[in-house]
This record gives structure tokens, sequence and C-alpha cells, in this order.
């Protein structure tokens, strides 16, 4: 069976890219005064899917600007190991990993598809050191700094799942946040994370009379 995770609020009890782009702003004089004079503009941006992705590179932008691709792998790298020694607001969500762990306890496939770069997700999956597909969003080099490139978001995670090879259906989604109603629709067993009440009523809103069952996981 195949098992499909988000990772921010569904895995983790945080946003993994907010705080790797905050941890490098703040580090820098120049860049926090940078993120001061664009946020009127792109905080609202972030917030409406369809500028989301325009928003989330201009942050994205000023905190890598100045990076290659050797030093933007060893910030996320760096990221993941201060996660793991606590010394970060980001925590793992106990019921999210229960379920992690059980899948992977019952030889089942897992995929972690995020919105979050898929070089940032695989800095915190990949020292769990278990079997678990990452997708995520790519970044792209734009005038010495990195922007998104293919955003991992809503309908984009059904899309590169069926490019990474695992068709348009899953057996198990587990998802916070009604962005991913079209992964939970694609799932035979769709899970609704505490807190995501809004994307449980409109994922459920319509399906009473359908027998594949979903749930509610803390």
């Amino acid at each position: 069976m195949l098992a499909v995770f988000d990772l921010d609020g569904t895995l983790l009890d945080g946003d993994s890219t907010g705080l790797w782009l905050w941890g490098r702003v703040k580090r820098s004089p120049l860049r926090a005064l940078a993120v001061l004079v664009v946020a009127p503009l792109a905080a609202p941006m972030v917030m409406i899917p369809r500028t989301r992705r325009l928003g989330a590179s201009i942050l994205l932008w000023i905190a890598t600007a100045g990076l290659g691709e050797r030093a933007l792998r060893d910030s996320c790298a760096e990221f993941g190991a201060t996660f793991r020694a606590g010394g970060n607001a980001l925590a793992w969500r106990p019921g999210g990993l229960a379920a992690l762990k059980a899948h992977l306890d019952a030889g089942d496939r897992v995929i972690v598809v995020t919105a979050a770069p898929a070089i940032l997700a695989q800095a915190l999956i990949g020292p769990l050191g278990q079997p678990i597909e990452v997708l995520g969003t790519s970044l792209k080099r734009r005038g010495g700094g990195w922007v998104a490139d293919v955003h991992c978001r809503h309908q984009r995670k059904c899309q590169a799942l069926a490019e990474a090879g695992h068709g348009a259906h899953w057996t198990y989604a587990y998802t916070d946040s009604l962005d991913d109603l079209p992964l939970l629709r694609g799932a035979d067993k769709p899970v609704i994370v505490k807190g995501g009440k809004k994307a449980e009523r409109r994922l459920f809103r319509g399906r009473a009379d359908q027998r594949s069952g979903g749930g509610l996981v803390t």
C-alpha cells in the first residue's frame, strides 16, 4: 500500500520553510532590512494561492542571495541538524510520526510530498534513516539567489506523485490543510490530522455515501 504524507502541520508542528528562511534572515542586518521593505507586498501574496509562489520566491531570494548550490545544501543540512538537536521551534507531531512509523513497520511504501523545498524536506526526513521518498518544491537560481521553480502544492502534489511513477490514486493520504484537497481526494483512505477541521468538512461533504473510510489523527 502507498501512504502519502504532507510535512508541515502533519508530520511537523511548525512551518519548516518559514523557520529556515527566518533563521537565515535574522543573521544578516541587510537581509532583515530587505525583508522589512518587501514584507508589505510579499506577505499578502503568500496568503493568496494564485500569488503564493511569487510572494514566497521574493522572500526566498532575499534569504538565499549569494548562495551557490553547495552552500544552499549546507544551509538546509545545518537547519536539519539544529532541528534534531532541539535548537529551533520545529518539532515532530507525535500522532503524525506514529502513523508514519506504523506504515513503515507494515511494509507500506511511504512518500512525503510537501510545498517546502525538496532539498529542505530531505534534510529533515533523510536522517530518520527510513525508506521514505521525498517530493517537494524545486528551486532554481535567479540573479544570485534562489526562487521556487515548480511549486509543489495543491493539484501539483498529485502531478508530482504521478510523475514519480505512483499513478493517480493511493491508499492513504495524511494532511492538515485545505490546500491538499486534491491529494485527499486521490486517496482510498484520506486522513485529516487534528486541527484541519475545514479540510475535514470540505472533504467529507458529499462523500457520505462512499464506503472508503477517512479518519482523524492527533
